[in-house]
């Protein structure tokens, strides 16, 4: 995966009217060294909380009948009064009104629900949580309010009961507008791409009420598939996006680096040289087309590439291992000296974080095991990043390219065993891997039993 610059990703969380909203920073990214698309790097979280005007009095509470139709009415106004004040950020007021509410007559759950949109809003999790839970109490089968309390616990970033409300609330009513995109969008923020995947698809399929439009349902199908690395799909919704919005850098990008993994190079730099003209600081588009172009010994121009992913991302540990194999072919003692001080750097300053390579062996060795059991997509994965953390160990590339000739996938595996290559030129293991999967990609499927097993670290 390429790794490019970051930005916001705005997650419009629709409950009928929006009636007021807060941008509110969530503490985890999805992977620590993505960009906007992966990472989807400290976004903002934009909550949309239905308030509840527009929900149906259905449900009245035991008792309520007697209620003075006065108080009633002094109710249904005080929540028309709070719901002016949290539209213009008042919330603060908003509570202080709220605390002249009736809590045991037929507004009693709006009032809960009201309650906790401020504190969300104040970000006071543990009142809001209450308020939500007292409002679904009183009223245990109403989607918009499990709704609400959903998108309150996912702008804490507690994904866990954010998704457990999201659930019930599509359960109970599916066709609750905005539901099944605010799920999905929550279950890609907790890294379950697939069921993402699955709810935009019936989404896009669907004819119930959209809060979205249809474009942010392919921008968050295209960085599923992405995710998951299912190229083909991610280039087929992004260029879907592209129509509609046809200078979006990330499209370019990441359709650049899916066509490079898919080892179609010229059509990948072609890509590559769109997102970076619509957006030259992004570093991910660099640092592959900076791939491309060392596996077509173009070294000064993959040199430029790497250069300018590091002035956007000095952390980016692959671009400065590349740059110092290519400076030391070259015999650029300098850049050498320059680009080996700035590798130690980076591990003295991830070494503070974790121990890198015994990570990276763990993931790797409980990929081989992921394998052994039939779980291909989990062990490439524990591979992938095994190999991301630590850039320098072969071992951990080569398993996932030779996991991928298993998987039937001889292209992205030819890919990445060209890739070690420019690492390595000499490693014989990989050439012995390369030779295969070109046969195997001819069509000589006798090959497979050339394949060797995959390569455990200790």
């Amino acid at each position: 995966m390429t790794n490019p610059g970051k930005i916001d990703h705005k997650v419009s969380l629709r409950l009928h009217n929006v009636l007021m909203s807060r941008r509110t920073a969530l503490a985890r990214s999805f992977h620590s060294s993505r960009r906007w698309l992966r990472q989807i790097g400290r976004p903002q979280l934009l909550i949309g909380l239905a308030l509840v005007s527009t929900m149906e009095m259905t449900c009245i509470p035991v008792g309520s009948a007697q209620q003075p139709a006065a108080r009633q009415t002094h109710d249904a106004e005080l929540i028309d009064q709070v719901q002016q004040l949290i539209r213009s950020g008042r919330t603060q007021d908003a509570l202080s009104l709220l605390q002249q509410a009736n809590l045991h007559g037929s507004h009693a759950s709006e009032v809960h629900t009201l309650k906790g949109i401020c504190f969300a809003v104040s970000a006071r999790p543990i009142e809001s949580v209450d308020e939500f839970d007292q409002a679904i109490a009183l009223r245990p089968n109403f989607a918009p309010t499990y709704f609400s309390s959903g998108l309150a616990a996912a702008s804490f970033n507690n994904l866990d009961r954010a998704l457990s409300q999201l659930a019930t609330a599509l359960r109970i009513d599916p066709d609750l507008p905005g539901i099944r995109y605010n799920y999905a969008l929550v279950l890609a923020r907790a890294g379950k791409y697939a069921e993402s995947e699955t709810q935009v698809d019936l989404e896009l399929a669907g004819n119930s009420p959209k809060t979205e439009a249809p474009v942010d349902l392919w921008k968050l199908k295209a960085r599923d598939a992405y995710y998951r690395k299912r190229w083909q799909d991610a280039i087929g919704a992004y260029n879907k996006v592209l129509v509609v919005q046809p200078n979006w850098a990330e499209a370019y990008a990441c359709i650049g680096e899916a066509l490079y993994a898919l080892n179609s190079t010229q059509e990948s730099e072609i890509a590559l040289r769109k997102a970076l003209a619509i957006d030259p600081s992004d570093g991910g588009a660099h640092r592959t087309l900076g791939k491309l172009y060392q596996d077509d010994g173009k070294d000064d121009e993959a040199i430029a590439q790497f250069e300018a992913d590091i002035q956007t991302r000095p952390e980016d540990q692959e671009a400065v291992y590349r740059l110092l194999r290519l400076y030391k072919k070259r015999g650029d003692t300098a850049n050498v000296s320059r680009t080996q001080k700035q590798i130690q750097d980076l591990f003295v300053s991830r070494a503070a974080a974790s121990v890198d390579e015994a990570k990276a062996t763990e993931l790797n060795n409980s990929g081989i095991v992921l394998e052994q059991k039939g779980d291909l997509a989990g062990a490439l994965e524990n591979y992938d990043q095994a190999s991301k953390i630590d850039v320098t160990n072969i071992i951990f590339q080569r398993n996932a390219a030779l996991l991928l000739c298993k998987m039937g996938r001889m292209q992205e595996a030819i890919r990445r065993l060209r890739d070690i290559l420019l690492i390595d030129a000499e490693d014989a293991e990989t050439l012995q891997i390369l030779s295969v999967a070109n046969e195997l990609a001819s069509g000589d499927r006798a090959k497979w039993k050339d394949l060797p097993t995959p390569q455990s670290m200790h």
